[in-house]
């Protein structure tokens, strides 16, 4: 009987401690704490001063012949050996989420301090209590719509320094690189976050970052130590980059409800990162001893000797080495003083494709020199071949900045642009019905293109620019062998077929306005950044002729308002609205606009929308006196891919377009588009109309990775 009772209790005693276990805390719940607690302790801290020690190592497990030729961005070193880095980092920040850093001391494979500026401190630099993270490139489940992205999973709690911690599981509902997995470490009670193991993907690298924060007093919330991991496999080549920090403080400013709020500083140069011109290598081996919160391991003592032995031994990589690597990838390299980038002549990802252009190859070369005095002198040209239209396209813009302070430049470049026809056409083209235009039956006489222009531009005030140039265009006839006239006399002398030529001498002069402008000085240069307003810019140029054989005369005025307003969650919707019309032409012009033309040479998807139409047959460009365009792109980086759970993760942002056109010989004519993309290329689809009605359907393709 007692030994019945005994089983009994402990059959009792079992079941209570496994009914204990179920009803463990809600994940959901606790997050719902951390949500209700987030602003303020975001905003808690409002500004610190640290000086961070990093260390780290590269373990390169597997390479082939192409780690030789790794693009720059991959942060592998022409020997791709194992290798080990030190440094000091001095780190301002000031809350909700501005960095800045300096190196101030490197030590072992100095190539290496790239990888720490560019991209590690990307990933150390975190305020978890922000929505956005790695500069805005991941969605963090601390915003009160993440359950629409995240679900939580409770997995245990512990007693950490007389506080129960609550173990949180992270994990998206979807795949996406801007989507994290891991766990939270929460603290009851106060529903403080005390440690995070997050882990996801950025370009190329899966990355790991595991930070812990302080409890109490002096290091609450405040980051104290970390350890990152990027993972690289790639072609058959694998590489391991581990990296341990830890912080001390030098003076840390919280939340005071005494102080009054500071006014509107327009000036961020000390919320965003800042490059040193040179790397700080100190190798005394003193000063490394008192700097490091915990010794060297043997190995890491290893990767130091050899990685200072190379350095003294090999110094620099070859400049030969340089230029045969940039025969393939994009790079850059230094020499004699100026910075040079490349983006390969046997490049395949400068290859891109659209439904009207068809495939298109583009180089770059960039060559900038910059001063003591923050003067520079930068040149970059581009030149890009339509293989349907056998069409070598090229542009050779160069600047002088003489005020970086003040935005002052001077710029000139020459270029080749579409064939256009002048405006003896455009009254031809008024006599048709749109519908019924037929570009080939009307047998027009095209013109090649050529433009140059010198201009000059300065800041009156912030957001306030002001700019003036001289335009010089001449138009060279094209022999139309299909013109009924040209056919029979074309085989005997081409050159008496064709008599007119045209050119335009124009002084412009034009205003840029972005009102409470944003901005933040990168050396001496000054750089806009943002604002909550548009920006609205108003051109007017005048051709004159009899000024260097110029044969024109009218006016042309356009005005442009754009901007990019930002929403939650990583969207944004940016739009373009534009006008343009020739006024007092009498003498024959050619109805060139700038902010209604043609691309040719692919442009970077980061760039706004607006003045393209990506199916409009070209000829409509320069067939009319006037315009009016209306360009809306909506971008997320969800969207339409929630719908699918096996949409590749790489994707990380969806775009929608829609451009409306007006011109008095063109019915409404409208674009829709979408299309989804990420660090490497993006791809899209757009559907024309003409009149509500369906006209055409095409593609566009093209590679992001560029200089």
């Amino acid at each position: 009987m007692i030994k019945k009772n005994w089983i009994w209790f402990l059959l009792v005693c079992f079941a209570g401690n496994a009914a204990a276990q179920d009803k463990h805390p809600d994940a959901d719940s606790i997050m719902l704490e951390v949500l209700k607690y987030r602003d303020w302790y975001g905003d808690y801290i409002r500004e610190y001063n640290a000086l961070v020690y990093i260390k780290g190592n590269t373990q390169v497990k597997k390479k082939n012949i192409l780690s030789k030729y790794a693009p720059n961005y991959l942060y592998w070193d022409q020997k791709g050996d194992d290798s080990f880095i030190e440094s000091l980092v001095k780190v301002h920040y000031t809350s909700p989420n501005y960095f800045t850093q300096e190196i101030m001391a490197l030590n072992g494979d100095h190539l290496k301090a790239e990888d720490v500026q560019d991209r590690l401190m990307r990933f150390l630099n975190v305020n978890i209590y922000n929505s956005t993270i790695f500069n805005d490139q991941i969605l963090m489940p601390e915003h009160k719509k993440v359950f629409k992205y995240y679900r939580f999973k409770y997995i245990a709690s512990q007693d950490t320094l007389g506080q129960i911690i609550h173990q949180i599981q992270i994990i998206p509902k979807i795949k996406s690189q801007k989507l994290i997995s891991g766990y939270f470490y929460i603290v009851d009670g106060s529903w403080t976050i005390y440690r995070f193991d997050i882990r996801g993907k950025w370009e190329f690298f899966k990355f790991r970052v595991e930070t812990e924060l302080g409890l109490y007093q002096k290091e609450f919330l405040l980051p104290h130590r970390s350890t990152i991991t990027f993972h690289l496999n790639l072609l058959g080549n694998e590489m391991v980059n581990t990296y341990f920090s830890q912080f001390e403080y030098q003076s840390v400013n919280s939340y005071d409800k005494h102080q009054k709020p500071a006014g509107t500083n327009y000036d961020l140069s000390h919320y965003f990162s800042i490059e040193t011109d040179s790397v700080p290598v100190v190798a005394d081996t003193l000063f490394w001893e008192k700097q490091r919160p915990i010794p060297l391991s043997p190995y890491e003592d290893r990767l130091l000797d050899h990685s200072l032995n190379e350095s003294q031994t090999t110094g620099s990589p070859k400049q030969s080495w340089y230029i045969a690597k940039g025969l393939t990838v994009p790079t850059n390299f230094e020499h004699n003083q100026m910075q040079y980038n490349y983006s390969g002549l046997l490049n395949p990802l400068k290859l891109a494709y659209s439904g009207w252009d068809g495939v298109v190859y583009w180089q770059q070369i960039s060559m900038k020199k910059t001063f003591g005095d923050g003067k520079m002198l930068h040149f970059n040209p581009a030149a890009g071949f339509l293989f349907r239209d056998k069409k070598l396209y090229f542009s050779t813009p160069a600047t002088w900045v003489f005020a970086p302070a003040k935005f002052g430049e001077f710029f000139w470049t020459f270029e080749n642009r579409n064939q256009a026809y002048n405006s003896t056409t455009i009254q031809e083209i008024k006599q048709f019905l749109p519908d019924s235009i037929n570009f080939d039956d009307l047998q027009l006489e095209y013109y090649q293109h050529y433009h140059t222009y010198m201009e000059a531009k300065y800041e009156i005030s912030n957001g306030f620019l002001v700019y003036g140039g001289l335009y010089y265009d001449w138009y060279i006839p094209v022999l139309n062998k299909n013109t009924p006239e040209l056919r029979a006399e074309f085989s005997e002398d081409a050159t008496q077929l064709v008599e007119d030529r045209y050119r335009s001498f124009a002084p412009v002069i034009g205003l840029r306005w972005t009102p409470r402008q944003y901005y933040r000085f990168n050396g001496k240069q000054k750089e806009y950044l943002f604002s909550q307003y548009p920006t609205f810019m108003v051109e007017y140029a005048r051709g004159i002729s009899g000024v260097l054989k110029s044969n024109s005369y009218y006016e042309r005025v356009e005005m442009n308002i754009q901007q990019k307003i930002p929403l939650n969650l990583l969207k944004s919707l940016h739009y373009t609205l534009a006008a343009g019309w020739f006024t007092n032409t009498e003498s024959v012009y050619f109805a060139d606009f700038k902010h209604f033309q043609r691309k040719n040479i692919p442009q970077s998807w980061s760039d706004p929308s607006g003045g393209t139409f990506y199916l409009l047959n070209s000829n409509w460009y320069n067939a009319t006196d006037y315009y009016a365009q209306a360009h809306f792109m909506y971008e997320s980086p969800f969207d339409l891919l929630r719908l699918f759970s096996k949409i590749p993760a790489d994707i990380v942002s969806s775009r929608f377009y829609a451009g409306y056109l007006y011109m008095p010989v063109l019915p409404p004519y409208v674009e829709l588009g979408y299309g989804v993309g990420n660090f490497v290329g993006n791809a899209n689809v757009f559907v024309s109309f003409k009149r509500g009605k369906y006209e055409a359907i095409g593609l566009k393709f093209a590679f992001e990775l560029s200089l």
